[in-house]
């Protein structure tokens, strides 16, 4: 290894270790701490909880590979640069690109370890924290957050039912609080997707030990089915009712008491990139849409090759800042980017999981965003 390159290693790598715990503590502070702390008020025991804290630290060290690099890169070359050694560097014939080797070299291992750790490390350890963490939930003698989910037809594409329980649950009682279903109509191609039977009930309970079977109370419900013999709509009156058993028109919450608890968790971090392909390959066959799980898919190679282009950019971006602030400014800018990045990549993934964007490319386009800036940087730079 040439001198300048041990030189330029040598800057890179303190950054990189410090970066790397700092970006995971402020990502697992916004992320995590608050929910853990609250699972200890509300009485989950702390062994618990320390083990879901653990189980979720392999998924934010994921995302913080890029951040790492990129500050990593912004203080090594703003140090050269401040320090006047760029200057002496490209004095003598080396050109920014052949000082930002390492960093090329860096990046790439960085982005593949990143892939990896991803694909080995985070689906288990990610389906191990939902575990433990349904666990705790059912153990929690209530909660007053809300929890949504929707009943799909045998196509995993057909809504049949929408369920809002807007008071949450009570474990003691085995009651949900507030619960709104709606029931859309999947039998009459003339009326598909139109609401069949809306109900409301202050409370549902669990009235077998399965948690299968619920009474509903205090509420009402309105039809909207066409009369059998005139076929038009009913009068849409609601029909009050103090204790119900079994709801009009088929409508069900769907799900036992333990089930409604976790119905809203769907993490694809809990799959390798081969099993999210092969899920993606049984979806098509099947006729489901795919959509949002190939943009998940991607994404899985997209965030860790940003690590790459978060490199260039930030000895690129330190090369040109040159003097000004140090630690302070280099971390700072480095925030700044993160942030903006972020916005953008997470902004791409929900249009692309909406259908406004091809999978592929919402999925890669902040990384084709980062690329082209540190293209436009290294330029200047080289100059």
């Amino acid at each position: 290894m040439q001198l300048v390159d041990k030189l330029v290693f040598k800057d890179l790598i303190g950054p990189f270790i410090n970066g790397l715990l700092m970006f995971m503590l402020l990502i697992f502070a916004a992320a995590y701490m608050f929910p853990a702390t609250e699972m200890l008020v509300k009485g989950v025991p702390a062994q618990v909880v320390f083990r879901i804290v653990m189980y979720s630290l392999p998924s934010v060290v994921t995302q913080t590979f890029p951040m790492a690099m990129l500050l990593s890169g912004l203080m090594a070359f703003g140090r050269l640069s401040a320090d006047r050694e760029a200057v002496a560097l490209f004095a003598t014939g080396i050109s920014f690109m052949r000082a930002a080797r390492p960093v090329f070299v860096m990046g790439s291992l960085v982005s593949l370890t990143a892939f990896l750790w991803n694909d080995m490390v985070v689906p288990p350890a990610s389906t191990a924290y939902h575990n433990i963490r349904n666990q705790a939930l059912k153990n929690l003698r209530s909660t007053d957050k809300p929890i949504s989910y929707a009943i799909f037809g045998k196509d995993d594409v057909t809504i049949e039912q929408f369920i809002y329980i807007q008071g949450g649950f009570d474990s003691r009682t085995r009651t949900l609080r507030r619960v709104s279903i709606i029931k859309y109509n999947t039998t009459d191609p003339g009326r598909a997707g139109q609401p069949e039977v809306v109900v409301y009930a202050d409370r549902a309970s669990v009235r077998d030990t399965k948690g299968l079977d619920w009474t509903y109370y205090d509420g009402y419900f309105t039809l909207y089915t066409p009369d059998p013999k005139t076929g038009q709509l009913n009068d849409f009156l609601p029909t009050s009712f103090r204790e119900l058993k079994l709801l009009p028109q088929g409508a069900s919450l769907g799900k036992n008491f333990d089930e409604v608890l976790v119905a809203e968790v769907k993490d694809n971090n809990q799959k390798s990139f081969r099993q999210l392909r092969a899920e993606i390959i049984a979806d098509t066959r099947g006729g489901a849409n795919r959509r949002a799980n190939e943009v998940d898919l991607y994404g899985k190679i997209a965030l860790p090759l940003a690590s790459l282009i978060f490199g260039v950019v930030g000895a690129a971006l330190g090369v040109n800042t040159r003097r000004g602030g140090g630690k302070t400014v280099g971390f700072g800018m480095a925030i700044f980017i993160v942030f903006l990045y972020w916005v953008f990549y997470h902004a791409m993934f929900v249009v692309g999981k909406n259908g406004g964007l091809p999978p592929i490319l919402a999925s890669f386009l902040a990384d084709i965003v980062g690329a082209i800036v540190g293209i436009v940087l290294a330029v200047r730079a080289s100059r």
